[in-house]
Order: structure tokens, then C-alpha cells, then sequence
């Protein structure tokens, strides 16, 4: 949390010598059944592009007590977005969009101490946004196959359960894609 605390305080040294800047914040949850749920993100917000205010590289640990914060700074009246690749249990996405200024539900994300901190929670094959005051945006359903058989990076047999919801990113069909983005 230092080292997050130290980045807050160098962008905000930076958008005070660049011009006024919004900060957006949110809580990356990962409520989904098996462990080992992994985020790679960058932020575009302006002139700032940035792997480090965003969710930590790497895995986003298992239940309430281990959140990390997304962090979003857009310049001026410009708009600015957190975009992930996600992987878990041998599912892969690409352009995973955690939160965007333009939607309407990203106002309330600006005043973590005030109302209380936004919620990105992975859970139920679905991913949301819920703010404080009991809104909720659907982000997208996950991509989560069922399989029979695993090997390694490999699965056989598997299938996709239907989804309500459009996919929240570009599935990936394998691991190779993934770590080639």
C-alpha cells in the first residue's frame, strides 16, 4: 500500500503541473470459485498512459481481504479508461474494460473517502461495477469454458455455458494469445 500511496502522490504532482485532472478509484475483487485470477492493465486518461495506477501486475488474490485499487486519472475534459487482459483458470481475455469516465456510474467513483469506494467484482462468471448507493453496471459476462480434460496450457473438450450478457473482452483461445499481447 506504500508503494501505491507513493505513485498517488507522483500523478498528482504531475496532473498539478499539467492541468486539473480527475481521479477515478475502484476495488478489484475476485470472488470467482478457483484461485489464481490474473490482471495485466494500463490506464489511458489524457496524456497519461500507465501500468503503475492500476491494479498490480499479476494474480488478484482470492476473496474480500485481498482487493487492490484501480486508479484512474483523466486530464481535463478529456475521457481516460482501465483496460485489462484476464486470465483464469485456463480462460483468456483481451480489452477487458474495467472502468471508463464516460459512464454514468463513474462520477461516484471519484470520492473514495466520501460515499465510499467503487467495487469491480469478478464473481458468478460474471464481471460488475457497484457503486456506492447500491448502483450496478454489468460490465460483461467471462468467457469461463468447461472442460473435461486438462494437460499443461491445454484443455480438451470444453464448452462455453450459455451467458446472458455480451463477453467483457475479446476471448482468447489459448494461453500462446495471451502472452503474446
Amino acid at each position: 500500500m506504500a508503494r501505491l500511496a507513493a505513485v498517488a502522490v507522483a500523478f498528482a504532482a504531475i496532473a498539478a503541473v499539467a492541468g486539473a485532472a480527475e481521479s477515478y478509484y475502484a476495488s478489484v475483487e475476485n470472488h470467482l470459485p478457483e484461485r489464481g485470477m490474473k490482471l495485466v492493465c494500463q490506464a489511458l486518461g489524457g496524456m497519461f498512459l500507465t501500468e503503475l495506477s492500476v491494479v498490480p501486475r499479476g494474480r488478484v488474490p482470492h476473496g474480500k481481504a485481498g482487493r487492490r485499487v484501480a486508479e484512474l486519472m483523466v486530464e481535463g475534459d478529456r475521457s481516460g479508461w482501465v483496460r485489462c487482459n484476464w486470465a483464469y483458470a485456463g480462460n483468456y481475455v483481451a480489452g477487458l474494460t474495467l472502468l471508463d469516465s464516460r459512464w454514468p456510474e463513474a462520477r461516484r467513483c471519484r470520492d473514495p473517502a466520501g460515499e465510499g469506494l467503487c467495487r469491480i467484482l469478478f464473481e458468478h462468471d460474471t464481471v460488475f461495477l457497484k457503486t456506492p448507493g447500491g448502483g450496478v453496471r454489468v460490465i460483461g459476462d467471462l468467457p469461463v469454458k468447461r472442460c473435461r480434460r486438462h494437460w499443461l496450457l491445454f484443455s480438451t473438450e470444453c464448452s462455453y455455458p450459455d451467458h446472458p450478457y455480451p463477453y467483457a473482452g475479446r476471448r482468447l483461445g489459448n494461453a500462446f494469445q495471451y502472452f503474446a499481447i
